[in-house]
């Protein structure tokens, strides 16, 4: 068979210039592992460039089909897909669905088929007919598909449950992307705050970026930011009336003029503005299907992006009568308001200026027009009514609270406090006067002003003292204080209790909305290392809480998760925006977010190694000026001294990887893998002579690789029913038994083996000793890098040396020990995954015995792996062992009947 540079009449991807985004290249690498591919967006979204970038960096043969017009008829399709494959693999040109299907089959390795534009077949014949290939397809065949909208398949099919799916949110360019594209794809960046302006006021649009770009290539700097900065995008208006919107029909525009006015979409509110009930269902099912809307399942209805929203409402408010645009916006607020969706009724009326009905609307609704994330419209009100109307005071404290300006929050609730009469009104003041005063920068109880009420839990673990309050809030505390005892947990330095509470807390996310996504955020820093989940995953959750908080009008948390995605995407440029938002925090008032910000650039900067001493100072300060002295003192931690990894805020080690100097100690190989063996110089050590407990606490020590382990968790962990006392004595006395077999002739009681750092021990801290558990994720990063720049060999070679130094379970003689069982599956998995990696790279190779090896180690160490039986098979099969398959495949059914599955078709 002959690969697609061989074949030059097959046509290939177009050329595509524009920066690659490792994000999405690497997420479309699943479809080799799936049957079938999507990726869905608007007209502009960057589709196609996306799967040419993918395209040519793939090896396997690949048939680049654009759909055209011509092929909604099933045999045009059919035609033109069977001369490219036919060409492709050499072979005669099929004439049926089921000749194209024996052909494919022949390729005896992967074969990848992309059709662009499929959205021009949607619900014809030709779209039935390939539903009907797809399905009737060999497992060696990977169909990406790409269009405006989803293909009409039953998705929910078996066939399709792998499928991989990248939609209008994924392919939305985040900032540091943004900045990117402009620096080195167009060679001319904007600066960072106007990168910002210009990614929120796009929505990350691909085609809004690049039209800025057109737009803005000759002009002057200010004139750039103003363009930048402009909400509507007014120079992406003509592009979208000639290419995004040119199909639709007046019904279908008439809709989305009106859906503009709502920051949730449904259909009910639709018929309501249209008078016909039912009407609105099936025509915003077929927009949501062209991506012109957008499904949120958590608020239950649609959402349209903001450069669309603002160009439908302007040719709403230009192309309606004046009378009749008054009765659509006042019918739109009365559909809210019955709705309860108040502060999108009340911005509507703000818009209008109409604040003689806002006020009547927020005195009869009292608290419920005033919840957290509603006042935004605030924003618009003339301060003379913000100085003498308690209700619109009150809204203004609501609104500047929520963008974390807690100062301004206290003096205008204080003003509203003054003003008011009303019992309810006065009650919210006076919540909203505490609550500011607790986290803004005030001087402490004693300032006038000052929270007459309790602390919140939250703001005392950061002020004085974090595992006081965890263990005040107790083992499972109330619903409204999991995020407080999550948090207190985090900084007292106890992942294992903290991480549980903050799944419960971002699970609320319809109950709780603004801690649910603080929750969120917070898992997103922290969990991504517990789970050595790629930075893909934690990234795409900072962003969900970004998008959610910025339409849910939680402004110092949207500017809070966007800054931190740029400061840890890893992109050169990310400190730089992260400063951007950490001075617009800063013009803003929020002291909280400028200090959070400023201090994941740091640590990212101790991760990357670019850290400056001075940065520890004035991080310090930043959170001094805040009352908030537990992280005062952890930054300061992180100034370049012998100090201990373990003796950092959890942020910090998640950020830096635990890799700061520390002393040099003895040479040593540490093995985990298969059973705890060490080596100290030259021989083996015998740990025959060392009580069991001892044994525990040195397999604690080296299953975290080096890295300074705090005591308080080895003796929680080994001593939980002692008090803090005797268990720290136990684990002393522990230590010192192990220092007595931990020695070399020069280091006679073995201190340096065993190093004591602050509050934490470190097991052989000399960057020289060897520990296979460290060894095996180097092999695995090092065979990632060489797949990306497209180095097969060198990928081989690592995962060779992974799948080698996988000799067994992590530590088997601890047994069900909870503090191991996850990281025990944790290596499990990932040396199948590495060997079934290498079982396909392999077999790209052309080495078929050896693949079949690696497959068959993927299956022994994780028989309960579907992708691992699957993989053998296929390879079993591609090798011509046509009878060792078919046993393979009834030991997997064996396998799946032990565990009670019903096996699947094939």
């Amino acid at each position: 068979m002959t690969g697609r540079d061989d074949v030059p009449h097959v046509p290939g991807p177009p050329r595509a210039d524009g920066l690659v985004r490792e994000r999405l290249v690497r997420r479309l690498d699943g479809v080799l592992s799936a049957r079938l591919g999507l990726v869905v967006g608007p007209h502009g979204a960057g589709k196609t460039t996306l799967l040419a970038h993918w395209a040519a960096r793939r090896p396997e043969p690949l048939v680049w089909y654009p759909v055209g017009p011509a092929d909604t008829h099933p045999e045009r399709l059919l035609a033109g897909l069977a001369r490219q494959v036919a060409i492709l693999l050499s072979g005669p040109e099929p004439r049926a669905t089921a000749e194209l299907v024996a052909l494919a089959a022949r390729a005896g390795r992967p074969l990848v088929v992309v059709l662009d534009d499929v959205h021009l077949i949607a619900d014809t014949p030709a779209e039935t007919e390939l539903e009907r290939l797809i399905l009737l397809c060999p497992p060696n065949v990977h169909l990406l598909l790409a269009g405006r909208r989803a293909p009409s398949f039953n998705l929910a099919r078996p066939e399709f449950s792998g499928a991989v799916l990248v939609d209008g949110d994924d392919l939305r360019f985040r900032v540091d992307e943004a900045h990117a594209l402009f620096r080195d794809g167009w060679g001319r960046c904007p600066e960072p705050a106007q990168v910002l302006d210009l990614v929120r006021s796009t929505d990350g649009w691909a085609a809004g970026l690049h039209l800025f770009r057109l737009h803005t290539m000759n002009r002057s700097p200010v004139e750039r930011h103003r363009a930048a900065s402009t909400a509507g995008a007014h120079y992406a208006w003509d592009y979208l009336r000639h290419y995004v919107l040119s199909d639709l029909s007046a019904q279908e525009s008439e809709l989305l003029q009106l859906a503009s006015m709502f920051d949730v979409v449904t259909p009910r509110r639709c018929d309501g503005l249209l008078g016909a009930q039912g009407a609105a269902a099936p025509v915003l099912h077929e927009l949501c299907r062209r991506s012109l809307l957008s499904d949120d399942a958590v608020v239950g209805g649609l959402r349209m992006s903001e450069v669309l929203r603002r160009f439908f409402a302007e040719q709403l408010r230009d192309g309606t009568a004046h009378d009749r645009y008054a009765v659509l916006r006042g019918r739109a607020v009365s559909l809210l308001e019955r709705d309860g969706d108040l502060g999108n009724a009340l911005d509507l009326l703000a818009a209008d200026g109409r604040w003689a009905e806002a006020h009547r609307l927020v005195e009869r609704s009292g608290a419920a027009a005033l919840v957290p994330g509603s006042c935004g419209w605030a924003e618009r009100l003339p301060p003379g009514l913000v100085g003498t109307n308690s209700w619109f005071g009150l809204a203004e404290a609501r609104r500047l609270f929520d963008d974390g300006r807690f100062g301004a929050a206290h003096t205008a609730a204080c003003r509203a406090l003054e003003q008011t009469e009303d019992p309810v009104g006065a009650a919210l003041a006076v919540q909203l006067r505490d609550r500011s005063a607790a986290w803004g920068l005030l001087d402490g109880p004693s300032s006038p002003g000052a929270p007459a009420g309790e602390e919140p839990a939250l703001r005392t673990a950061i002020r004085c003292d974090p595992a006081a309050v965890a263990r005040a809030l107790g083992p499972d505390p109330r619903d409204e204080d999991l995020l407080a005892a999550g948090i207190a947990w985090l900084l007292a330095g106890d992942r294992r209790a903290a991480l549980p509470l903050l799944r419960r807390c971002a699970q609320r996310l319809d109950l709780d909305r603004l801690s649910a996504l603080a929750a969120q955020l917070v898992l997103a820093l922290f969990e991504a290392e517990d789970s050595g989940s790629a930075t893909d995953a934690s990234s795409g959750e900072m962003e969900a809480v970004h998008r959610h908080a910025r339409c849910d009008g939680f402004s110092w948390l949207a500017r809070l998760s966007e800054g931190l995605l740029a400061a840890l995407s890893g992109d050169p440029a990310g400190a730089e925006l992260a400063d951007a938002v950490v001075r617009e925090c800063e013009r803003r008032g929020d002291g909280w977010g400028a200090a959070l910000l400023h201090a994941a650039t740091v640590l990212a900067g101790v991760r990357g190694g670019g850290f400056c001493e001075d940065g520890a100072a004035v991080l310090a300060g930043r959170f001094r000026a805040l009352h908030a002295d537990v992280l005062a003192a952890w930054a300061m931690s992180l100034a370049p001294r012998p100090a201990a990894v373990g003796d950092l805020p959890p942020a910090a080690r998640a950020l830096t990887g635990g890799t700061l100097p520390v002393p040099t100690g003895p040479e040593v190989r540490v093995t985990c893998f298969g059973g705890l063996a060490v080596r100290l110089g030259s021989g083996p050590v015998d740990l025959g002579a060392v009580r069991p407990r001892a044994r525990t606490v040195l397999r604690l020590l080296a299953l975290h690789s080096g890295r300074p382990v705090h005591r308080d968790w080895l003796a929680g962990i080994l001593w939980e029913d002692l008090d803090g006392q005797r268990a720290l004595h136990n684990l002393q006395v522990c230590i010192s038994a192990l220092r007595s077999v931990l020695h070399t002739p020069e280091d006679r009681d073995g201190r340096r083996a065993i190093v004591r750092q602050g509050n934490s021990y470190v097991l052989f801290p000399d960057p020289g000793s060897w520990f296979d558990l460290a060894e095996f994720d180097r092999f695995l990063h090092e065979a990632e890098a060489a797949r990306r720049r497209g180095d097969p060999a060198q990928a081989e070679a690592a995962l060779q040396g992974a799948v080698e130094l996988y000799s067994g379970d992590v530590l088997p003689e601890e047994g069900p020990a909870e503090w191991l069982l996850e990281t025990r599956d944790r290596y499990r998995l990932r040396a199948a995954q590495a060997a079934g990696a290498l079982a396909r790279t392999r077999s790209s190779l052309g080495r078929g015995e050896a693949a079949v090896a690696a497959a068959a180690r993927s299956v022994e160490i994780n028989p309960w792996s579907d992708d691992s039986w699957r993989l053998l098979i296929e390879l079993l099969r591609d090798a011509g062992e046509v009878a060792e398959a078919e046993r393979t495949r009834r030991r997997y059914r064996d396998m799946l009947d032990s565990l009670g599955i019903v096996p699947g078709p094939g």
